[in-house]
């Protein structure tokens, strides 16, 4: 998939979950991410390790993110964000907070986290 064609598609899933922000704010074009503050923290963060494509592929409040991240910190080598903690997890919960499920476009609410399957372990 071609670089264009992964951003639609994120602006798809991004219009689906009823995001606000981008409606504030715009898209950087590179990132992908929405332009509210602390959006460069978050850019600049994130894609030490990962793309930042994924973000907008999640969602959560502020202890879900929170827990997502101290995963990371936790199994996947990420250093501990010190300070930026608050920053990061602001940006992430305003920008890419709980999303509503418009049941008139989908048959079926996501499952629940406990009937999800396992992820494979290293």
């Amino acid at each position: 998939m071609n670089r264009a064609a992964k951003w639609m598609f994120a602006g798809l899933v991004m219009s689906l979950s009823g995001v606000s922000a981008a409606a504030e704010y715009p898209i950087d074009p590179v990132s992908g991410l929405i332009m509210a503050p602390g959006w460069e923290m978050v850019n600049y963060q994130c894609n030490a390790c990962h793309t930042s494509s994924i973000i907008p592929q999640n969602a959560g409040d502020r202890k879900v993110w929170r827990d997502t991240i101290q995963w990371m910190v936790d199994t996947q080598g990420l250093w501990d964000l010190s300070d930026t903690w608050d920053p990061v997890l602001d940006y992430l919960a305003t920008n890419y907070g709980e999303k509503k499920v418009d049941m008139s476009k989908f048959r079926r609410l996501p499952l629940p986290a406990a009937q999800q399957p396992k992820m494979p372990s290293n």
